[in-house]
């Protein structure tokens, strides 16, 4: 028994208290590998020849890609464990695609692909015990003819092994975007900008990503941009590691202020992050990483932020969840769990112009900090039902807030003006809270889902009996922390004919409380406060490019819930809000 040098890194970072054993390179008898095979058929049930059928990881970069035979079928062998998505095209039908189809060693899987003109479909069928049902003689043949899996090409002269580009496979999403009383508290994108991602393989042995936005702040018509480049490796024994790979990440972001004195400088950052993932046999796997972030802005600080998620597989339905993060919000968790609904390139694209919360307090430059412990439990109740609990405890240092009125009346020191909206950012001190989560998932068909969540938070609130407040001392002396019970709901679809996909959310909670919403490192689906809704609508192409465009409209908590006023001397007041009210619309074109 050993371990090896990565395994005994994830072991170090988690204070040793994991172990596990390396099993030898190889699975030469397929038991640790799954395997996806299907028939592609028209609207009478006819197999359809020639059928392009692509295999895309969870990441959406191509894995395979193979032609249907005489009768429609095909088939990919030797897949390691992960969720993976399939898309087949064929000229006058429309495209079909299956999103979130998990392999796990020793499960088949199989498509029933039913190409139409007006709507595909297709049919997911799990496999882990009957063979024969599958895997007859017509699909080892199917297999054996798939140009990824023939034996025959793993004995290609030298030269032709070495005879590939340096980049290939790439991907990539432009979008232009404009908005109004942008997503403030330094947590928001550029009002008007142009975001962009690309993504390509370097010696089918690397992936570079090469990530920006470069906007303007509307409200104040000053720059900002952002900038991240990423390296990730592939690994050899990918069945081992959860068919992800290390990488390691470098963004830059500037941002000029305004309306803080002529000669405020702007806000820098510069952050390093590393993030790796790793299995400990079937049962146990770590994510786990850090960042490094220097922002410098009057002062310089640096804020080192650790964080992990460890997963241990019960059963086939039950799986426990152990999480914790320090410092600053861990994207590349957020961004591991980002679903079939948005792509690695599309959530790169949302988080690189996250600027670090920064605030004034005392004349003195902060940036948020935040503790959070998780432990979650999740069961699946047939193929398409899936229930949660989740309990968290979370400390916050630094905590910031959006102040809307009279906010002229709070000390200069004190105050920060907002760059992405007409308000200012204020410190509202540090607040310790806990919670749980209680929540159901149903997946009605392959592009219908719907989820429900009951929960209790800590929230800030207002004493009523308090005095008028006349400086950020005083708002900070008011607000008191209390637990509030919330319920969510949330719907996400492609509509059919149209292609329109869209996310519907809202959260109730007593709407006098500032409830700034916990975003959970265990859970896909963490509530927003209040309305929320984002559409993305496929636009035609008109034969001028070979990808896709779609205009994308974004509307934030439409309802304004969790304002509170907090009321001032001479009839004046600040109105705070964990959430402004945001509305974003842009088009996206993704090749």
């Amino acid at each position: 028994m050993h371990l090896s040098c990565r395994q005994l890194v994830a072991v170090a970072f988690l204070w040793g208290a994991a172990a596990g054993v390396c099993p030898a390179a190889g699975d030469p008898t397929g038991r640790l590998h799954g395997t996806i095979v299907g028939v592609v058929s028209d609207a009478s049930g006819s197999g359809q020849l020639g059928a392009t059928v692509y295999l895309f990881n969870r990441f959406e970069k191509l894995v395979q890609k193979v032609l249907t035979n005489e009768k429609g079928a095909f088939g990919f062998d030797f897949l390691p464990p992960d969720s993976y998505s399939v898309r087949v095209v064929l000229p006058s039908f429309l495209p079909a695609v299956r999103q979130n189809i998990l392999i796990q060693p020793g499960m088949r899987s199989f498509l029933a692909i039913n190409l139409a003109s007006l709507m595909s479909s297709v049919e997911l069928v799990y496999s882990a015990q009957s063979p024969t049902n599958l895997m007859t003689d017509d699909w080892k043949w199917v297999l054996r003819s798939s140009m990824s899996t023939r034996p025959v090409l793993r004995f290609l002269p030298e030269q032709d092994r070495h005879s590939t580009t340096v980049f290939g496979d790439t991907r990539g999403v432009v979008r232009v975007q404009a908005g109004d009383s942008g997503n403030g508290v330094f947590g928001g994108q550029p009002d008007l900008g142009t975001a962009f991602a690309v993504a390509t393989s370097v010696m089918q042995k690397h992936e570079l990503q090469v990530t920006g936005n470069v906007g303007i702040a509307s409200r104040g018509g000053m720059p900002a941009a952002s900038l991240r480049t990423r390296l990730s490796r592939s690994v050899d024994n990918a069945a081992w590691n959860g068919g992800s790979s290390p990488e390691v990440m470098l963004t830059v972001r500037q941002l000029f202020m305004a309306g803080h004195g002529s000669q405020a400088p702007p806000v820098r950052t510069l952050s390093t992050a590393a993030v790796d993932r790793i299995s400990f046999g079937n049962r146990l796997d770590v994510l786990y990483g850090a960042q490094l972030e220097s922002v410098t802005f009057y002062d310089r600080l640096n804020v080192m932020s650790p964080f992990a998620r460890l997963t241990y597989k019960i059963s086939s339905r039950d799986d426990v969840q152990a999480a914790f993060s320090s410092g600053a919000p861990p994207e590349e968790i957020f961004r591991s769990q980002g679903g079939a609904n948005e792509s690695q390139l599309g959530q790169d694209v949302g988080t690189v112009s996250a600027f670090p919360r920064v605030s004034l307090r005392d004349g003195r430059v902060h940036v948020q900090r935040t503790g959070n412990v998780e432990l979650a439990y999740r069961r699946k109740l047939g193929r398409d039902t899936e229930v949660t609990a989740a309990v968290f405890e979370e400390r916050v240092a630094n905590g910031t807030m959006l102040a809307l009125g009279a906010t002229e009346m709070l000390d200069r020191a004190e105050v920060l003006p907002d760059p992405f909206s007409n308000g200012a950012v204020l410190n509202v001190g540090s607040y310790q809270r806990r919670g749980a989560m209680l929540s159901a998932t149903q997946q009605w068909s392959t592009n219908w889902s719907s989820s429900v969540a009951v929960g209790n938070a800590g929230t800030l609130d207002a004493n009523a009996s308090a005095m008028l407040v006349a400086s950020a001392g005083d708002v900070r002396r008011v607000l008191r922390q209390v637990q509030r019970n919330w319920i969510a709901v949330r719907t996400a679809g492609v509509a059919p004919g149209t292609s329109t996909r869209f996310v519907v959310s809202y959260l109730h909670t007593d709407g006098e409380s500032s409830l700034p919403m916990h975003r959970y490192l265990t859970q896909a689906f963490s509530p927003e406060l209040g309305l929320n809704i984002q559409v993305r609508q496929p636009l035609p192409g008109l034969g001028l490019w070979s990808g896709r465009l779609e205009a994308i409209v974004e509307l934030r908590n439409a309802l304004s819930n969790g304002y509170q006023r907090l009321e001032g001397p001479q009839g004046r007041g600040v109105l705070l809000m964990p959430t402004p009210r945001a509305l974003r619309g842009g088009l996206a074109f993704i090749f």
